[in-house]
């Protein structure tokens, strides 16, 4: 019997293009990145407030109680990011992209409606799970439906903006979501307990208005011209798909480690003020935001090859193991941004690297590297707390040595292939 994924790989570029409906239109576009912003800006406003909505279900002065809760609420959303994104890959290849991006994102909506009327501690973190479960679907599926629908640049230059997207709703959420609860500021929550839960219902209400516009803007092709685009569930080179995934958990590691470290070094430490160490956080993203951008410039993206994912995972471990040492918060925030601006190359980098390498099974290996990467920040946002108690230079000594690892398993096993290949393919 014949493989269908040598069909798809000897398929001509202008064929997976006519296959997939010629393209992307600017409209389908749009809806994706608003999407992707959506889903972050619900996760990202809800956490500074976290303390404050879990007054609603503890008893009062319950600090200790509250402090755990905030964490494993935090942990259960990730850990279901983790646990569905592989599989929501794997949907969209066999069912298509819009089928699951539509499902995925009302799940997720489903669930941030369900957070705010939630009437026990439980049902909220049944409601935080189901939001994880949908949110798994939305980047690697739009992902995956942008790769069947765009050539190679224009792919690229799409994964950048999809990722722009969603590190701005990141950052902004914060901001939004204490900006929209501002009445419960300074004031017992008994008072307008409801107002800590009203950027859940506004975010949800902002999704439920982009529904059907997903399944409006997003052509759906049949399953001929999904396969002929490459996304047949076959994945060649597994070797290659599993060194990929190691990169991406290692990196993403760093940063969740990175992210919790700074945070209690900057706090502790440093004594510096909450609005202080809001400002590395920005710093982060801000500047992992700028390397999703310097890769949209196609002499660095062509490249960046299993040479250049070495130096930038031994930058970034060199940058991790001068953290500890930064006398001030302005040094420690350089510090922060030279981190970023280097781990911020790797998990775009994989993703283009990946569907390069062979044309299958885009939403499984797409799914597969979110799941990774969101275990990665689990563990090391987890692991982190708990180095730090017994020495602060710990998590940065930690991350750094699994990055200067990842930087030795990169050169001898990630070997994307030349820009020559990718085209004669």
């Amino acid at each position: 019997m014949r493989n269908p994924s040598f069909r798809a790989g000897t398929a001509s570029r202008g064929d997976i293009r006519r296959a997939s409906g010629h393209g992307v239109s600017r409209m389908a576009l749009a809806v994706l990145l608003a999407a992707a912003f959506v889903q972050a800006l619900g996760y990202s406003a809800w956490m500074p407030l976290l303390p404050l909505y879990l007054r609603s279900y503890v008893a009062p002065g319950s600090t200790t109680e509250i402090a755990g809760n905030v964490g494993l609420l935090s942990g259960a959303y990730t850990l279901a990011l983790f646990a569905s994104a592989a599989w929501w890959g794997r949907l969209s290849d066999r069912h298509g992209r819009r089928l699951v991006l539509m499902g995925g994102f009302a799940v997720y909506l489903a669930g941030m409606f369900g957070s705010a009327p939630a009437a026990s501690l439980a049902q909220a973190y049944m409601a935080r799970i189901l939001s994880g479960v949908g949110a798994a679907a939305v980047i690697p599926a739009a992902q995956a439906y942008l790769a069947d629908v765009s050539d190679r640049p224009a792919r690229n230059r799409r994964f950048a903006l999809l990722a722009s997207a969603s590190f701005i709703g990141f950052v902004t959420g914060p901001l939004v979501g204490t900006w929209l609860a501002g009445p419960v500021m300074g004031m017992s929550t008994q008072a307008m307990p409801w107002m800590v839960k009203l950027p859940l219902a506004v975010v949800a209400v902002l999704g439920v208005m982009l529904l059907p516009l997903l399944a409006w803007s997003l052509r759906a092709p049949g399953p001929r011209a999904i396969e002929e685009a490459g996304t047949t569930s076959v994945v060649r080179d597994r070797r290659f798909a599993w060194t990929s995934m190691i990169l991406a958990g290692l990196a993403a590691y760093a940063v969740g480690s990175f992210e919790t470290g700074f945070n209690l070094l900057g706090a502790m430490r440093l004594g510096a003020a909450v609005g202080a160490v809001a400002l590395l956080f920005v710093a982060c993203s801000g500047f992992m935001l700028v390397a999703q951008g310097l890769l949209a410039w196609g002499p660095l993206r062509e490249r960046f090859e299993r040479r250049w994912m070495a130096a930038v995972l031994a930058a970034g471990a060199g940058f991790m193991l001068a953290a500890p040492r930064m006398p001030s918060m302005l040094s420690l925030g350089m510090t922060v941004a030279a981190v970023a601006l280097s781990i911020g190359l790797v998990a775009p980098s994989l993703a283009y690297a990946l569907l390069d390498h062979d044309p299958g099974a885009k939403g499984v290996k797409l799914g597969r590297l979110a799941a990774a990467g969101n275990l990665g920040q689990a563990l090391g946002a987890f692991v982190s707390g708990g180095l730090f108690t017994l020495r602060p230079e710990a998590p940065f000594v930690a991350a750094a040595i699994l990055l200067l690892g990842g930087s030795a398993g990169a050169w001898l096993y990630w070997r994307p292939r030349t820009p020559a290949r990718v085209e004669a393919s």
